[in-house]
């Protein structure tokens, strides 16, 4: 028989075989009911018990489970029955997406954007889920090709998906569709299509329950594009979408409560609904909801609820605080705020916004803004380099005046002359101011031809012109042409074409020097060739007497070709004469009337043109109805053409001369005219022994 201490080793061991055994078959069993986990899991998620499914995804999602971590990465994106975590919803997404889940590819997408800013993998995951034939994948990336977003803008591209997405029966789909089809035919771009494609597409997505696609249908019945306009069918389709939680609909909806198109005029309902899309964070809702708090429209005055509103949409958005930069910083006494405006005007310009830099700027010099002269005159300075009008004209006051920056006529007329361009209407004063013809005083006359006089001389050649123009007209004193010519050489030489026009009308008729038919002909060929009609039509007036060349029609022709493209009516006439009368062109009746029916438009006291006027009216007796048919036609599609010496090469290279053999009838060049007060000199006319000729 065994000893006590040999039975006492044999229970221990057969206790602790035991226990091993127990201890596996636990282990198998949570295996298999891990196994199992992600498929209940997902199943409870899948019938709509999320809350239900939540640890048993958690579980599953732990051990691998792709289903599962697909599922549980949504409700933490979607933090609808847990809180939210979108970056651990990414690493879920991102692994469910690595293992070919495709709604994951396409979670993973969009949280990338979002979280990331990164928009080439996302385009990345949205191109895989698409290669899978997923309808939002392809909505998703249709968007990012039309935007240029994750790789090259692709308009054919974006439509395309856009398309088949929508073509899947997608609601979201459909309505990016109708956005990007109505910005195309806004743009004037063929590939919009027509209205009513964007009208289908927006009823079909607002059908399905899509709230922007009601809130699109709204305004499209607002604006009559694609179906009738319809107020009453705009209102009810914006009122449906902002049911649906469309902000910018309720939003348009309020504007028309406010204004009572549509509707009743009713601003506590439009106070009821910028509200309700204020809350929604519409930033614009929050500004009108701001001003009608400020104003008491359609509710209680509430000064400090309105500047709440204010503040918040200020720093939701970069472009609202633009706009309460403006309306605290240089808005209306009631409206005046220092603070406010200083601070939405820092962030406005720090953002790149130049009108609220100008601003900035201007209400440090002007103490209404805390700031310095060196700090101010730095803000107005950016502004203006980056082409903003106003800030143009300020730094031109500034250089004038020497405040905050070293006194310089020459900087001061360089940037009045670019506010001036650029539309500013005081700029523009201040260059009349400076110029011959505004200026009521002649002390004024002298400082102005001072002040061009120092920036001609540092070489700005619309200064030279300037001051040519002052001393040829005698404004500020007896006319010096002389000093005039040299002035206009200098900008004509610099490239002014102005200034080489007129110094080849002094050429031509020996004001301020000797006559010089070649130099005149040097700089009207100059000027004609900076696209100037006049010029061109002198050139080639010039050309076809032989004056300073030897006679040549074809440039001639060439000459008045481009001017009268241009719209330039005496060209316009002659080019009618070299069809009528086929000089080194064929004889083209047709082309002669449309010529002539251009050229006699606006007749005014010009000789050649009411001649022209004469012509047009014997010779549209001569063609048939069909020519003349064809002549309408050409004259409702023309348009005169801007200077593009591109195009104009191409338009040259067209023409079909005669042989040179082939002489038809033509002109009888008569002695070069004097020029007219315009600078083009009246064209030669047809003999009056040429029984073809034209006028």
């Amino acid at each position: 028989m065994p000893s006590p201490a040999q039975t006492t080793a044999f229970r221990r061991s057969v206790l602790a075989a035991t226990g091993y055994g127990l201890t596996l078959l636990a282990a198998f069993c949570l295996i298999a009911w891990a196994c199992r986990t992600p498929e209940k899991g997902s199943r409870l998620y899948d019938q709509g018990h999320p809350a239900e499914a939540l640890p048993l995804l958690e579980v599953a999602a732990r051990a691998g489970s792709v289903p599962s971590s697909a599922r549980l990465a949504r409700l933490l994106e979607a933090g609808s029955v847990m809180p939210a975590d979108p970056w651990r919803a990414l690493t879920l997404a991102l692994y469910a997406a690595g293992r070919g889940d495709v709604a994951s590819m396409v979670l993973a997408g969009d949280l990338l954007r979002t979280l990331r800013d990164d928009q080439d993998h996302a385009a990345a995951w949205y191109a895989k889920a698409v290669s899978r034939g997923d309808a939002l994948a392809m909505a998703r990336l249709g968007a990012m090709r039309l935007a240029g977003d994750g790789g090259t803008k692709d308009t054919d591209a974006g439509l395309r998906l856009l398309h088949q997405a929508a073509d899947s029966g997608l609601p979201e789909a459909a309505t990016a569709l109708g956005r990007a089809l109505l910005a195309l035919q806004v743009a004037g771009d063929a590939r919009g299509g027509p209205p009513e494609a964007v009208v289908t597409l927006f009823r079909a997505a607002a059908g399905a329950g899509e709230a922007e696609a009601m809130g699109r249908l709204g305004d499209l019945y607002a604006s009559g594009r694609g179906v009738p306009q319809d107020l009453a069918q705009a209102a009810s389709w914006r009122r449906k979408a902002a049911e649906a939680g469309y902000a910018p609909a309720a939003h348009a909806l309020g504007l028309m409560y406010l204004a009572g198109q549509g509707v009743t005029a009713y601003p506590l309902e439009a106070a009821r609904l910028f509200t309700k899309a204020a809350e929604a964070g519409h930033v614009p809702s929050m500004l009108r909801l701001a001003d009608m708090y400020f104003d008491g429209l359609g509710v209680f005055k509430d000064r400090e609820h309105a500047l709440s509103l204010y503040d918040k949409a200020g720093a939701a958005d970069v472009a609202a605080a633009g706009v309460l930069c403006q309306r605290f910083a240089a808005g209306d006494d009631a409206h005046r705020d220092p603070d406010r405006g200083l601070r939405f005007c820092r962030k406005a310009a720090a953002a790149g916004d130049m009108a609220a830099a100008t601003v900035l700027g201007l209400g440090m010099l002007r103490g209404r803004l805390a700031g310095d002269t060196p700090t101010a005159t730095t803000w107005i300075s950016r502004a203006a380099w980056a082409g903003y009008p106003e800030a143009m004209y300020a730094m031109a006051l500034l250089h004038l005046a020497g405040q905050g920056v070293a006194g310089n006529p020459i900087e001061a007329f360089r940037w009045s002359k670019k506010a001036a361009a650029a539309g500013v209407p005081e700029a523009k004063g201040l260059l009349a101011a400076l110029s011959e013809e505004e200026l009521p005083s002649a002390a004024n006359l002298v400082k102005a031809m001072d002040f061009y006089r120092q920036a001609a001389e540092a070489g700005d050649a619309e200064a030279g012109f300037a001051l040519g123009s002052l001393l040829s007209k005698g404004l500020a004193g007896p006319p010096d042409f002389a000093e005039a010519r040299k002035w206009y050489a200098k900008a004509a030489e610099a490239g002014d074409g102005r200034a080489q026009f007129n110094l080849g009308l002094m050429y031509l008729t020996g004001k301020g020097g000797p006559v010089d038919a070649k130099e005149a002909l040097r700089f009207m060929r100059a000027a004609a060739s900076q696209g100037d009609p006049h010029a061109r039509c002198n050139v080639a007036s010039m050309v076809l007497t032989g004056r300073g060349t030897a006679p040549d029609p074809r440039e001639a022709f060439r000459w008045y070709l481009l001017a009268a493209d241009q719209g330039f009516a005496q060209a316009q006439a002659m080019l009618a004469g070299f069809f009528y009368e086929g000089r080194v062109v064929p004889r083209d009746f047709e082309s002669a009337l449309f010529w002539l029916s251009l050229a006699s438009a606006n007749p005014g006291s010009d000789p050649l043109l009411a001649r022209a006027v004469k012509a047009k009216r014997i010779l549209e007796k001569q063609l048939t109805p069909d020519q003349l048919a064809r002549v309408s036609e050409r004259l409702a599609a023309f348009k005169p053409v801007k200077f593009d010496p591109e195009a104009e090469k191409a338009t040259l290279t067209a023409i079909k001369f005669l042989p040179p053999s082939a002489r038809g009838p033509g002109l009888t060049p008569p002695p070069m005219p004097q020029a007219t007060a315009t600078g083009v000199g009246t064209p030669p006319a047809v003999s009056q022994a040429e029984p073809k000729g034209l006028f």
